[in-house]
């Protein structure tokens, strides 16, 4: 199977657009059309200028935790008061960034982010991706007669490595995370632990071409995508894992019981 993808180039995008019209009129003039069973990806940013996620530093009014956090992660207070706002929790950091866990997962200062909005201005996280997600492929349904599945996505960053991958905020229309345990390997054994992140991997390939700075490209058409087309939408956590069965979390937390344990005069081992 032949696996192709269509970046859809743009205007740049206002809170005053409707982000379905300006990717349909950007297709007509790049000659691109949906086919059944392709499916579109479509970054947060884009998408949250649309729906009101887009907030003017000024109005933001910084608490006293949200001052202190700034002097420690050396940041704006206006920065520090939206992920204090717009976290589930918050975990530590390092300089000009706090890991938070937000629609069930790790990421970077909640989502909150100043790249690819004016000056002065910031944007969070839209308040339902798996509502969009849905709304979209009705719209595309509705338009074109063509059934599609929908990624809204999102970048993070891996632990030890450099650079940003895809993540998947929600999906609508394919099954995001393929269960592949008890299935066998080309040599007849078991696959014991492993899960496919498909929705992740097609964002990551999309974000290759949606880039991360002036690119203008808010969306990304993949076609011929090896995935199970349901009439369902998922949400973040239906890609999520308990940190008790995460491999990073769980360590890490075991890790620091050890460190307090030897802090506090306990010499043994970590």
């Amino acid at each position: 199977m032949k696996m192709e993808l269509f970046p859809i180039k743009t205007r740049i995008i206002t809170p005053d657009d409707d982000l379905m019209d300006v990717i349909f009129e950007a297709m007509k003039q790049q000659n691109l059309s949906f086919q059944d069973k392709d499916i579109l990806v479509i970054a947060e940013t884009p998408l949250g200028t649309t729906e009101g996620c887009t907030i003017k530093l000024t109005d933001i009014k910084p608490s006293e935790e949200a001052i202190k956090m700034a002097e420690k992660y050396e940041l704006l207070p206006e920065i520090a008061q939206l992920v204090l706002d717009e976290s589930d929790e918050i975990l530590g950091g390092i300089p000009h960034v706090i890991l938070t866990i937000k629609y069930n997962t790790l990421m970077a200062n909640a989502g909150v982010d100043k790249s690819n909005v004016p000056e002065g201005y910031a944007q969070v996280l839209p308040k339902d991706p798996a509502g969009s997600a849905e709304k979209i492929r009705s719209i595309v349904k509705e338009k074109t007669g063509k059934s599609i599945g929908v990624i809204i996505a999102d970048s993070r960053t891996q632990p030890l490595r450099v650079g940003n991958i895809g993540m998947a905020l929600a999906v609508s229309g394919f099954v995001p995370v393929e269960d592949e345990r008890g299935r066998k390997d080309l040599f007849g054994k078991p696959l014991r632990i492993t899960r496919r992140a498909v929705a992740d991997n097609l964002t990551s390939a999309a974000e290759v071409l949606m880039g991360e700075s002036n690119e203008s490209i808010p969306a990304v058409i993949i076609r011929g995508a090896p995935v199970r087309f349901v009439d369902k939408t998922f949400e973040s956590k239906d890609m999520w894992m308990p940190p008790d069965q995460c491999m990073y979390m769980n360590i890490f937390e075991q890790w620091h019981q050890a460190y307090k344990e030897k802090s506090s005069g306990d010499e043994g081992r970590i």
